[in-house]
């Protein structure tokens, strides 16, 4: 609008002094405050009376309402739309969030929690890490036992075989032995003379030698 000042430290001094003078207040009357009006905020100089023009005929109201409804012109930080603040209801995004937009946002006006987040992130790796070891640890001492169970079972078998099979040698050859004396038995039984041998039997006379010499 072009738009000059004399002195930019008097800017103040200059718009106070281009308003209009005040009618005094009566004398019943509570003394008037001075009214502020936006054209006054700029120098009364002849070539800023386009401007202060403009200024004074410009609309005071910052939200229009057509229809009776308000009209946001703003920018919403988390769906990145126009119309509403963030975290207005209209937002898409009022419960869920843009995550990234948030991430950004949060490391910037909250680095702390930033931080602090990143250390229970790492905290949380460690105790999964120390879990995964101590199962680790486990499943290799199970797999220990139960070899070391598996060994301990068959050398049992084993121990329980041997002496089974020593005391089925030990009837097999009883068995064995009882078997050769029955065919023994049978076979003298067999072989044995249908008649009987009579042997006469001679009587012995000892004659003793003192006896022989005297007769």
């Amino acid at each position: 609008l072009g738009i000059r000042s004399s002195a930019p430290d008097n800017m103040g001094r200059k718009a106070s002094s281009g308003s209009k003078p005040q009618e005094p207040a009566g004398p019943d009357e509570p003394p008037r405050r001075k009214e502020v009006r936006p054209e006054d905020t700029i120098p009364d100089l002849p070539e800023n009376q386009e401007a202060r023009e403009f200024l004074k005929n410009a609309p005071s109201k910052g939200l229009w309402l057509p229809f009776g409804k308000e009209v946001k012109v703003m920018k919403c930080w988390r769906c990145k739309q126009y119309g509403h603040r963030t975290g207005d209801r209209e937002c898409p995004m009022k419960q869920t969030g843009n995550l990234s937009n948030e991430k950004k946002r949060r490391v910037l006006y909250d680095p702390m929690a930033s931080l602090m987040e990143r250390r229970a992130k790492k905290k949380e790796a460690r105790r999964e890490a120390r879990r995964e070891r101590q199962l680790k640890k486990i499943e290799y001492y199970q797999k220990l036992l139960e070899e070391e169970r598996a060994k301990r079972d068959q050398r049992r078998n084993e121990r329980m075989l041997a002496k089974a099979a020593k005391k089925v040698s030990f009837h097999d050859g009883f068995r064995d032995r009882v078997q050769q004396r029955e065919k023994q038995r049978n076979h003298m039984a067999t072989h044995e003379p249908t008649h009987k041998h009579t042997h006469t039997r001679i009587p012995h006379t000892h004659t003793h030698p003192h006896t022989e010499r005297s007769r």
